[in-house]
């Protein structure tokens, strides 16, 4: 078993088929098969079911993907850094993370990380909570930075994967329109049950401020709002409510993004608060550009719990 029969296989994987994987790779179909099996031959397992619908992964194919992906990634930041090296630079690091802390800590991260390091190459993406968890699983991004309402059940799911870091926390808050800016401090989901309520779902199989939520509604239900409409993210639902659709579970953190568009208010029914979490690849070193910007990043976070 090698690295080129672990590409061809986990090509296969990826594009569904020999035909796809061959076209892809630029080979012909008869030799790619006959490198599959023979890697099939060398383990004395089964690899791939083939069928009409495509080839897909036997159980032993699917932990043999595992390694291959992460083989791949490993050839990739070996190659990345080697081009770091040569070209005189300090390293690349790639971030993943949601926007709301774009407006928040990362300009001052990033203004001390170039600060320190002036040939830093950083790619910085803002996807929704899901999407940076998988860029980050997958290798396509080193440092992955999401809120979660459940810290505790994050770190239990992604344990045997990532190594998690407690950045910063923020109380939730009630973002409301300017129509509502009497409404009493704190304000009590009682007070708005007739108004539409805007609720982040956006974490997919993180399922935190939903099960939060859920659970507060379970012990009062008198208090759960008529209607909720999910949105994306916590940032989505700025314009809603501006546009006076109705008002959003937020966080204290958000003023920065929606200016004096809304008015935020403190909730009076107790939240557990939305932590910051910084995460990389357990079973994989991270460049010391990646590595710099953890602790900066870090150091950031603590400077703000200090506030």
């Amino acid at each position: 078993m090698d690295s080129r029969q672990l590409h061809y296989f986990r090509t296969v994987v990826d594009k569904g088929s020999f035909t796809n994987a061959a076209a892809s790779l630029n080979l012909t179909q008869p030799s790619l098969s006959l490198s599959i099996r023979k890697l099939e031959e060398e383990l004395n397992a089964q690899l791939l079911t083939r069928g009409r619908s495509g080839s897909v992964p036997t159980e032993a194919g699917k932990y043999l993907y595992q390694v291959a992906s992460r083989i791949d990634t490993l050839f990739d930041d070996a190659t990345r850094r080697i081009n770091d090296i040569s070209a005189g630079v300090f390293g690349s690091v790639r971030i993943s993370s949601v926007p709301m802390f774009n407006w928040e800590f990362m300009p001052e991260v990033l203004r001390r990380v170039i600060d320190n390091h002036p040939t830093i190459d950083v790619s910085l993406e803002d996807p929704k909570p899901s999407a940076v968890v998988t860029a980050v699983l997958s290798g396509k991004a080193d440092i992955g930075l999401i809120p979660v309402s459940n810290p505790t059940e994050f770190i239990a799911a992604y344990r045997d994967e990532l190594d998690v870091h407690y950045v910063a926390e923020y109380e939730f808050r009630l973002g409301v329109p300017h129509r509502l800016k009497n409404l009493p401090e704190p304000v009590s989901f009682a007070d708005v049950r007739e108004e539409t309520l805007l609720l982040p779902y956006g974490t997919d199989h993180l399922e935190g401020v939903s099960t939060m939520m859920d659970n507060l509604w379970s012990k009062q239900p008198e208090i759960k709002p008529d209607r909720v409409i999910d949105t994306s993210t916590l940032q989505s639902a700025i314009p809603l409510v501006s546009g006076n659709i109705g008002v959003a579970l937020m966080t204290e953190n958000c003023t920065h993004m929606s200016g004096d568009r809304i008015i935020y208010k403190k909730i009076k029914e107790p939240l557990p608060p939305a932590v910051a979490l910084a995460f990389h690849l357990r079973d994989r070193s991270i460049s010391p550009a990646a590595a710099h910007f953890l602790e900066v990043l870090l150091e950031v976070g603590r400077e703000q719990r200090v506030r």
